[in-house]
């Protein structure tokens, strides 16, 4: 049910109604369950609303679902008054911005409103300490800085300003494509109709998603909202693009967990074929079903990480759930979970 209504979603065709004929309450109250886990609840409003009545959830349900999604398109819309705010603070002072990840994910869905975020990312390139000084200004302090961003909080939206792609302090981790981020990070700005804000170019974006993902599935997990963001970032790839991405994700273990999600994307979402570059389609068919299986259940139904007490009790979650992850170390990466972290714990100290 879920996999028709994120499908419908995204390929703005109409539901196939005999998927939910025979649907129960329990299973709708299943489907709400796990589309807000995965972090597609909002986006799949629509494409349930528009089922004839007596093939929808009960009201009470169907209720509960408009109120989440309601407070998803008020919460992204402040969000993106605090953007506006930052911009016209930085075009004061001749300056700007480029935002990443979830915010301008969010223009490449049907309806941006709808794509689900957490923080405001920003990344200034050789700007980083005047931005922050600006930010100084009107009154926002920097908090912290770890191995690749600094923390603020605009109006209690936090922010996280980048100034690198991966964890500076760590040496010898994750096979990373970090100097090409940093290389694109800054090249072919997308402008937006927000003074002082940018979005970055195509092929960084899908670089940088791919990514992002691969880190968070290794040390925690990812959602099926990472999923959609990896089609959505290769579908606006032109075909030079689409090369330049493969040349730098070959012969990676991070490109290789991309695969696995084009993979997903194809067999599970039964997204269309003409949506991926053909060297992605060439690679995703390398992926075995009992790879791409694995990856699916622990995207559905491996437990999310607590939150902890403070930072440091979230840290050693993370930390204890590495260590559960080995499997995903042994398939996709370079190195093992258990010398990762003390590489990271190293790193940490010595900074």
């Amino acid at each position: 049910m879920l996999v028709e209504l994120i499908n419908s979603t995204l390929t703005k065709r109409p539901l196939n109604h005999k998927v939910f004929e025979c649907a129960t309450e329990a299973d709708w109250q299943r489907c709400f369950d796990i589309a807000l886990a995965q972090g597609v609840l909002a986006m799949t409003f629509p494409a349930m609303s528009s089922l004839p009545k007596e093939l929808r959830p009960t009201f009470t349900l169907w209720s509960k679902w408009m109120a989440y999604t309601q407070s998803v398109v008020e919460l992204l819309r402040y969000k993106r008054e605090v953007v506006r705010k930052i911009g016209s603070w930085l075009a004061e002072d001749g300056l700007s911005t480029t935002i990443l990840k979830g915010f301008s994910l969010s223009d490449l869905y049907p309806n941006p409103d709808l794509r689900e975020l957490s923080d405001i990312d920003i990344f200034s390139g050789g700007n980083y300490e005047a931005v922050n000084k600006c930010f100084a200004r009107h009154g926002v302090k920097v908090n912290s800085v770890d191995g690749h961003h600094a923390y603020l909080n605009v109006d209690d939206i936090s922010v996280e300003h980048h100034f690198a792609f991966s964890n500076t302090k760590v040496k010898k981790g994750l096979v990373s494509p970090k100097e090409a981020l940093q290389r694109l990070a800054l090249k072919e700005l997308q402008p937006t109709n927000i003074q002082g804000i940018y979005y970055p170019n195509p092929l960084f974006t899908a670089l940088f998603v791919g990514w992002h993902a691969y880190e968070h599935f290794l040390q925690e997990k990812i959602q099926l909202r990472h999923v959609i963001d990896w089609v959505l970032a290769l579908r606006q790839l032109t075909e030079k693009n689409a090369e330049t991405l493969s040349l730098k994700k070959g012969g990676t273990k991070w490109g290789l967990f991309t695969d696995t999600l084009t993979a997903i994307a194809l067999h599970q979402l039964n997204l269309p074929q003409e949506w991926f570059p053909k060297k992605e389609l060439e690679l995703a068919a390398t992926i075995s079903p009992e790879q791409k299986q694995k990856v699916w259940n622990d995207i559905l139904y491996a437990p999310r990480t607590p939150k902890g007490k403070n930072s440091t009790h979230r840290r050693i979650n993370i930390a204890k759930r590495t260590l559960k992850n080995s499997w995903k170390f042994k398939e996709y990466a370079d190195i093992k979970a258990g010398q990762l972290l003390w590489r990271e714990f190293v790193g940490h100290m010595t900074a």
